[in-house]
């Protein structure tokens, strides 16, 4: 392998998207064990990737600076003399970053046309479900880069672990049970499930299994962590708004269980090995963002509606939300309970 090689990868955002090129990183990092391997991300993300031993360098984008931080970077590009670009962002930022840099720029197929006509016709033209994360790897063919199987990671410091754990002291929270960790939040309306489901097979998870939950989320998340937790019957700590995000990473490693939505969070959970449930309702697994199948399951109910959107709406287009509210509490738990069960007897193997 040429030592000499410099690559850079630009992925700009969001938490999810950001975690699903770890696998990338790291199988670049193997194949190419000499050489530099820079990361670009909007400053809001780099938090996601600290700590990542793949990396040589990550490079900030501060999208607050407007233009003149386009031409920064334009500029720091051009200076490292990078010999291959990975565009996993491909948009049109990332197409003037690597606009006249002298470096081989690969990127990924978005199924642009696919995506629409399923999205809009309910037009169904995937020959084969490939997720994100695998995808990305269309920009290494050439370099003879492969998916190790290892999945996604991420790599809180350890004093994030100890806050947690001072945290939940603090809190009188009985560390001696599993946890049930629950992120009921999401960015777009239309991705939440109803906080009704969410209270309903957390309380029953827990008394099948004797976990305790713990609700988390950032900031925007707090009305919703109280509204599931209100509605519970079962005993719960609150931590939405209180942990940083590196924060809520190391908590979800302690996780026996997580609920979720299709959100960062389950990308998260995913990164730190914790089994996860994830509730699935306007998007499907063809848009390629469902959990790895290694210690996941997905809750999701069929309706020819779906999906409706790849990112996320404010509001059910049909106005009868059936796709999440049609998924019961009884289902989430169940699923949740087997996957308890399963990943104790794999760990006790």
């Amino acid at each position: 392998m040429d030592s000499n090689y410099k690559f850079l990868i630009i992925r700009f955002s969001s938490i999810g998207d950001v975690i699903l090129t770890t696998p990338l990183i790291r199988c670049l990092r193997a194949a190419y064990p000499a050489c530099q391997i820079d990361f670009l991300v909007k400053k809001e993300f780099s938090i996601v990737l600290s700590g990542n031993p793949h990396l040589s360098n990550i490079i900030v984008f501060d999208k607050k600076e407007g233009n003149e931080e386009i031409s920064r970077i334009r500029n720091l590009v051009k200076a490292n003399k990078y010999t291959h670009i990975l565009d996993i962002q491909r948009n049109i930022r990332s197409v003037l970053i690597s606009l006249g840099s002298g470096a081989a720029v690969t990127g990924f197929s978005k199924k642009l046309f696919a995506r629409d006509l399923l999205i809009r016709f309910g037009k169904n033209l995937y020959k084969e479900i490939k997720p994100v994360y695998l995808r990305y790897f269309e920009s290494v063919v050439a370099l003879g880069v492969t998916y190790d199987g290892g999945g996604t990671e991420v790599f809180p410091a350890i004093t994030e672990a100890e806050n947690v754990k001072e945290t939940l002291k603090q809190n009188n929270f009985a560390t001696g049970n599993p946890i049930l960790v629950v992120a009921p939040g999401a960015q777009w309306e239309n991705k939440r499930w109803p906080a009704e489901g969410f209270a309903a097979a957390a309380d029953t998870f827990c008394l099948n299994t004797g976990a305790s939950s713990v609700l988390i989320g950032g900031p925007g998340d707090v009305e919703i962590c109280n509204q599931v937790q209100l509605l519970m019957k079962t005993p719960s700590l609150s931590l939405a708004g209180k942990l940083s995000l590196m924060g809520s990473s190391s908590l979800l490693g302690q996780a026996a269980m997580v609920f979720t939505n299709d959100t960062g969070m389950l990308h998260m959970a995913q990164a730190m090995k914790s089994p996860v449930v994830a509730v699935y309702g306007p998007t499907t697994r063809e848009l390629g963002f469902f959990p790895l199948p290694a210690n996941s399951r997905v809750a999701e109910t069929d309706i020819s509606c779906r999906p409706c959107t790849q990112k996320g709406l404010h509001s059910c287009p049909k106005k009868h939300f059936r796709c999440m509210n049609d998924i019961k509490p009884e289902v989430v738990s169940a699923l949740a309970t087997e996957l308890f069960h399963s990943s104790n007897a794999d760990r006790q193997l």
